[in-house]
């Protein structure tokens, strides 16, 4: 069997997307070079595989599984938008993420130990929890991205529950990335309190 090209990533409910549909008609107004993000295919992505022999699968889904155990549900808040590497050369476009207990932060680092012990290497960069909007392909426009970016307020949501991680298959094509879920990992962890 060939190869794979896997990720892991946590699923945010449709209200979220609904937000970020908001926000991604916004700074479409400023006429970007941009290829938008299609809101069926925005995620977190908490550990990208990248191309996984098919044999390692069973050891992945086995290592979650017992992540998924361990760790409770837990609520995400959005945060502010931003742009990746910077303001000065912008080429992705998106919203931040936070966690006020750190959960999340827990789990990625539970899910690199993991990861690492099965021979993906671990993330070299401190970790930016975000959902990608947008990659912007040229400079057009970039001085009115500059100042939406400066003047930008923080998207009004209640917190929303996260009860899961999946691994996901991504197929390449000439119209966009494919994702299909090749596996559910539901949290069934209790929250210890202090």
């Amino acid at each position: 069997m060939r190869d794979l090209r896997l990720f892991l990533a946590i699923d945010v409910p449709n209200s979220v997307r609904e937000k970020i549909t908001e926000a991604q008609s916004f700074y479409k107004t400023l006429n970007l070079d941009a290829a938008w993000v299609k809101p069926a295919n925005m995620h977190l992505t908490v550990k990208f595989l990248g191309d996984t022999p098919s044999g390692l699968i069973p050891a992945i889904k086995d290592r979650m599984a017992e992540i998924a155990i361990s760790t409770p549900p837990f609520s995400l808040t959005l945060g502010k938008m931003g742009v990746f590497p910077n303001v000065s050369r912008p080429r992705v476009l998106w919203i931040g993420l936070e966690n006020r207990e750190d959960h999340l932060g827990s789990l990625k680092t539970r899910v690199e130990k993991e990861m690492a012990s099965l021979g993906f290497p671990p993330d070299k960069q401190k970790p930016v929890h975000h959902l990608t909007l947008g990659r912007i392909k040229s400079s057009k426009n970039r001085e009115d991205l500059k100042k939406a970016l400066q003047s930008a307020q923080r998207i009004e949501m209640d917190p929303f529950e996260i009860s899961s991680i999946q691994l996901i298959k991504s197929e390449l094509t000439p119209k966009g990335s494919i994702y299909t879920v090749q596996e559910e990992f539901v949290f069934t962890g209790s929250i210890t309190r202090q």
